[in-house]
C-alpha cells in the first residue's frame, strides 16, 4: 500500500493535535491558540518530505516534526524584542505600489524603433 498525505493526515491527525496540545500546555503555552500554528507547520513539513514514511514509522517521524515544530516555538517565545517596538516584521506603512509592467505590444514598439 502506497503511503500519502490524505492517509497520514486521516489516521494520525487527531492523535498529533494531541500531543501537540499536551506538549503545549506543558511548555506553558495556550493549547488552544497556538495549537493550530504549530500543527500546520508539522503538516508543512510533511508534505514537503522527499519521501513519506512507510505507516510502521509514521507515527515516529510526525513526531520527530512536531517536536521541531514545538522547538521553532520554544525559540520564537523566548526571543527578546527592544523596549516599544513591534513584533519582527511588522510594518508601519504599506509597501509601495509596484510600477505596471509593459505590455507586449509595448517592447515591440520599442525594439523596432530603436532598430531603426
Amino acid at each position: 500500500m502506497r503511503t500519502t498525505l490524505t492517509s497520514l493526515y486521516t489516521h494520525y491527525s487527531a492523535r498529533l493535535a494531541a500531543a501537540a496540545a499536551a506538549e503545549l500546555d506543558a511548555m506553558g503555552a495556550d493549547p488552544v491558540s497556538d495549537a493550530d500554528d504549530v500543527m500546520q507547520e508539522v503538516w508543512l513539513h510533511a508534505a514537503q518530505l522527499l519521501a513519506l514514511p512507510e505507516p510502521e514509522h509514521a507515527w515516529s517521524v510526525l513526531v520527530g516534526l512536531l517536536d521541531q515544530a514545538l522547538a521553532a516555538l520554544e525559540e520564537t517565545r523566548h526571543r527578546e524584542l527592544p523596549y516599544e517596538t513591534g513584533r519582527p516584521g511588522v510594518r508601519w506603512m504599506p509597501p509601495a505600489p509596484m510600477e505596471p509592467l509593459p505590455t507586449p505590444v509595448d517592447l515591440e514598439y520599442t525594439d523596432t524603433a530603436t532598430a531603426a
